[in-house]
C-alpha cells in the first residue's frame, strides 16, 4: 500500500511539473501521412529514424494532381549523400544532400501552447496526454506547430505514426547493394529534399498535418462502429484552411436530451468573431447568446439531432495507436472509419477517428463541395456533464421572440462552424 501511495504522489508530481522541449528517441520505426492544404498532395510513407547515425530512410506512395507515385529515399547527412531507390528496376540515383540533420523533437526555444487529452481522461485506454509546441523553422523560413506526448516525446502530429522505438530492420538504413556503384548527380538543379519536406515546395511549408497513428493488430476482435458517451464535456479546435478558419471552442453535449452547447473563439480571413450557441434539437430552437450585451437571438432548428458515433454503414480505415505502443503513457488505440453523409443540398465525405475503448472522438475530417475540408479535433474530454446549468436556457433568453429562417440553410452541428 505504500509503494502504491508513493508511486501516485510521483506520478502527481510528474504531471504537476509544467511540460519543457524534449527530443524524441534517436531510434524510431513508423509510418506518416502527409496532407496539404491545397488539397493537391496526400502520401503515406513508412519510415525509419536513426538519430545517432544521422539516417532516415522513407518508404512512400502518394497522389499529387490526381496521379499516384511511389518514392523510395534513404538519406545519409554524415554523408551529404541521398540515394533515389527503385527496387522493382533495381535502379539508383545518387545526389547531393545539403541540408543538416535536424533531430526529431521540440527545440529549446519552442513556446508551449498548452497540455491536453486526446480523447478522454475518463477512463484507462481512452485518452493520452500530450503537449503541443510553437516555433520558428531552423532556417526561418516558416513556423512549425507540433504535438509530442508527454511520456516519451513521441510525435503525434506533423503526421507521425506506428512509431516504435528502435530500428525493426537496421538494414533498411544502409544502402542496397546496386547502390554502390551509384555516381553521384552533382549537376541536378533539383533542390534536395529532406525528410520533413519531401516536396519542397511554398505550399507544403503550410500543410494541413492530419493527426495519424500507429497501426496494430493488438485486438482479435475486428472494430465496430460505436457510440460515443451519451453525455460529453471537452473542448474542439476547427480549421478550413479553403475557407481561412481557426475556431476554438468548449462544449456540452447531451445525448440523452438532445442538447449542446457550444462556446467558441475564433478567426475568420483577418476577423475575430465569439460564438455561444445552444443548441435544443427536441424543441427544435436554437439560442444565440450574448452575455455581454445581455441579448438573445432565438432561431428555429430544423435538423435532427445526430448523436456523436461512428454510422453502421462506415468503412474502417484502420486501427492505429496514436503516439507509440512501446511504453505506457505513450499511445492511445484508436479507430478511424470513412463514409459519406447525404446532406441537404449535397453529399459529403468524412473521416473520423475514435477511441477503441470507450467511443471517445478524437478527430473528424468533414468535406463537401460547399464547405471544403473542415478538421474538428476533440480534446480534454470528461465522459458526463461537469456543469448540467450549460445545458439550461438562461433567464435572459426565455422570452426571447423566435425569428424565422431568411432563406439561409438550418444551423447545425457542423455548419455552426
Amino acid at each position: 500500500m505504500r509503494l502504491l501511495i508513493l508511486l501516485l504522489c510521483f506520478l502527481a508530481g510528474c504531471l504537476a511539473q509544467k511540460p519543457h522541449p524534449c527530443s524524441s528517441p534517436p531510434l524510431l520505426s513508423g509510418a506518416l501521412t502527409v496532407s496539404t492544404q491545397n488539397e493537391k498532395l496526400w502520401t503515406y510513407a513508412k519510415y525509419l529514424y536513426d538519430a545517432m547515425g544521422q539516417r532516415i530512410r522513407i518508404m512512400e506512395l502518394g497522389a499529387y494532381e490526381n496521379k499516384s507515385f511511389n518514392f523510395d529515399a534513404l538519406l545519409l547527412y554524415k554523408e551529404a549523400t541521398m540515394y533515389e531507390i527503385n527496387d522493382v528496376n533495381r535502379t539508383c540515383q545518387k545526389k547531393p544532400l545539403k541540408v543538416d540533420f535536424q533531430p526529431m523533437g521540440i527545440p529549446k526555444d519552442a513556446s508551449l501552447l498548452g497540455q491536453v487529452v486526446l480523447g478522454s481522461s475518463s477512463g484507462p485506454g481512452q485518452g493520452l496526454l500530450v503537449n503541443s509546441w510553437t516555433g520558428d523553422l531552423p532556417d526561418k523560413s516558416g513556423m512549425f506547430m507540433s504535438t509530442v506526448t508527454e511520456f516519451g516525446c513521441i510525435p503525434v502530429s506533423s503526421a507521425f505514426f506506428n512509431n516504435i522505438i528502435g530500428i525493426d530492420d537496421p538494414g533498411l538504413l544502409n544502402p542496397p547493394d546496386f547502390c554502390l556503384d551509384a555516381e553521384l548527380n552533382a549537376d541536378s538543379e533539383e533542390e534536395p529534399r529532406n525528410a520533413y519536406l519531401p516536396y519542397s515546395t511554398s505550399d507544403h511549408m503550410r500543410a494541413l498535418i492530419l493527426f495519424v497513428c500507429l497501426a496494430v493488430g493488438c485486438l482479435a476482435q475486428e472494430p465496430r462502429p460505436c457510440r460515443s458517451p451519451a453525455l460529453l464535456t471537452g473542448q474542439l479546435s476547427v480549421s478550413s484552411p479553403s475557407k481561412k478558419l481557426m475556431a476554438f471552442a468548449k462544449y456540452s453535449y447531451d445525448a440523452l436530451g438532445e442538447r449542446i452547447r457550444i462556446r467558441e473563439i475564433g478567426h475568420y480571413g483577418k476577423k475575430t468573431f465569439h460564438h455561444d450557441v445552444l443548441l435544443l434539437y427536441r424543441q427544435r430552437v436554437m439560442y444565440k447568446i450574448n452575455y455581454r450585451n445581455h441579448t438573445c437571438c432565438k432561431k428555429r432548428l430544423c435538423v435532427d439531432f445526430h448523436p456523436l458515433a461512428i454510422p453502421r454503414n462506415s468503412t474502417l480505415l484502420a486501427q492505429v495507436v496514436l503516439g507509440s505502443s512501446s511504453g505506457p503513457g505513450e499511445g492511445v488505440l484508436v479507430n478511424t472509419w470513412l463514409g459519406e453523409l447525404h446532406m441537404k443540398k449535397e453529399p459529403a465525405n468524412y473521416m473520423s477517428t475514435v477511441t477503441e475503448f470507450g467511443c471517445v472522438p478524437v478527430s473528424t475530417v468533414f468535406h463537401s463541395n460547399r464547405t471544403g475540408w473542415v478538421v474538428t479535433s476533440f480534446f480534454n474530454n470528461v465522459i458526463g456533464l461537469t456543469d448540467p446549468q450549460q445545458l439550461l436556457i438562461p433567464a435572459m433568453c426565455k422570452h426571447a421572440q423566435l425569428e424565422e429562417e431568411d432563406g439561409e440553410e438550418p444551423e447545425s452541428f457542423f455548419s455552426l462552424f
